[in-house]
């Protein structure tokens, strides 16, 4: 669920009315401290009111100062009465989520929008503002804006029609043209095979020269795969290891678990982050060579925590993987054979099983179904540290020490799920 939270500020009352609503699609709330409750089109908007919009819901709003605010799906603001001045003007703080203003043509007072990375300086004018992933995206339509990084102080002047810059924490990005892959609230900068986001609300009248109006479908919704999320993953380990003097080790088995990650959007197309996964490994089948037969490998416990570095292009992520690996060496459960580890038949069963670390790396691909919701398929390799387990063997009454090597491939579906921890917290009420 996107989150926003827009601040605006009055030194009067809490309960002062600051402007209203003029369009509401489906399922728009506001809430005043005493629960939220639906808003319908004249409604009044006040001082420290909480608006909400469901999914498949939009609503716009005009304040007393003239400026207009278009809140896309699954949004949230807050109306800041310690910000809030109709003397001198607006501040909207955005913590979440994607909205387009709109100030007055005569009339207008300058605001500032402030995000966690950006400070936006506004002179009368049309922009829009998407706050993902630990980026903001600042996209002018009409006027002059000024972004500045919160982090390094650098700023950047938007004065061209159709042009946006990317704020992260390590600076803001030079101003380009809108493209046909570049993220925008609606179909204003029009460029065949855009990918929009966040089309007004239904009814809403045209925002100027050549804004969208009523004849126009609703854009798309935009997919970014920033932010924490989790998911389930299912699949097969193949053994690549060796047993004592060899036997290899090369059955199959089911892999299958959990996983948690976090990623960031330094820019639309790169993407940057971590994950952490515990699986389930089965037995693997057995084997046998010249040396000796092995029997079904010891199914065990297995866990990564990787790095990952993707390109993003329309749905689809590919990405590179690699870090640290952990869990139950590959060990068959019986063996036997004239030379496995001496040169006459020897039978051995096995009376350890260690846990060991090592190390992974892998790659695969991501498709976002929906916003918050893609499938993906991996592959990775894993090496685990060499080991010595024991064995009870018909050749001593002492356990015998056996050389492994330790070594599979994961193949892997999964679907995840994005969230965020913030908009958990802070869910309206119904």
């Amino acid at each position: 669920m996107l989150f926003l939270c827009l601040a605006l500020a009055s030194p009067a009352l809490a309960a002062t009315k600051i402007g209203g609503a003029t369009s509401i699609e489906k399922d728009v709330r506001g809430d005043t401290g005493a629960g939220a409750q639906k808003l319908g089109v004249g409604d009044a908007v006040y001082a420290d009111e909480v608006l909400t919009t469901a999914a498949a819901s939009r609503g716009k709003f005009v304040f007393d100062d003239r400026t207009d605010l278009q809140m896309a799906p699954s949004s949230r603001v807050k109306l800041d009465s310690f910000v809030y001045s109709g003397n001198k003007g607006v501040v909207f703080d955005a913590a979440k989520g994607a909205f387009r203003f709109v100030s007055a043509p005569a009339g207008h007072k300058d605001y500032n929008v402030r995000t966690p990375t950006a400070t936006i300086g506004v002179r009368g004018t049309g922009f829009a503002v998407r706050v993902i992933g630990g980026r903001t995206d600042a996209l002018l339509y009409s006027g002059v804006i000024e972004v500045c990084s919160r982090a390094t102080g650098q700023c950047r002047t938007l004065d061209a029609a159709c042009t946006f810059v990317t704020v992260s924490r390590s600076g803001v990005t030079q101003p380009k043209g809108v493209g046909k892959n570049d993220w925008t609230f609606d179909s204003t900068c029009r460029v065949p095979g855009r990918r929009g986001d966040n089309s007004p609300p239904a009814g809403a009248p045209p925002m100027g020269p050549g804004g969208p109006s009523g004849d126009e479908p609703p854009a798309p919704p935009s997919f970014g795969f920033g932010g924490p999320s989790f998911g389930f993953t299912v699949g097969s380990a193949i053994g690549d290891g060796e047993f004592a003097d060899p036997v290899p080790m090369n059955g199959a088995g089911f892999l299958g678990g959990l996983r948690l990650g976090y990623d960031f959007q330094p820019t639309p197309d790169i993407l940057v982050g971590f994950e952490t996964d515990a699986q389930y490994r089965s037995d693997l089948g057995g084997g046998s060579n010249g040396h000796g037969t092995i029997s079904g490998v010891r199914g065990g416990y297995l866990g990564t925590f990787r790095g990952r570095l993707g390109y993003v292009f329309e749905r689809w992520l590919v990405y590179g993987t690699g870090g640290l690996a952990y869990g139950h060496i590959l060990a068959p459960r019986s063996f036997s054979g004239a030379g496995v580890i001496n040169s006459f038949p020897t039978y051995g069963t096995s009376q350890s099983h260690e846990f060991v670390p090592g190390w992974t790396i892998g790659g695969g691909v991501q498709f976002a179904l929906a916003p918050g919701l893609s499938l993906r398929a991996e592959y990775l390799y894993i090496r685990l540290q060499h080991t010595n387990p024991t064995y009870m063997t018909t050749a001593s009454p002492i356990p015998a020490e056996v050389c492994t090597k330790t070594a599979m491939h994961g193949l892997r579906v999964g679907v995840d799920f994005g969230f965020s921890a913030l908009d958990l917290l802070t869910r309206p009420a119904h």
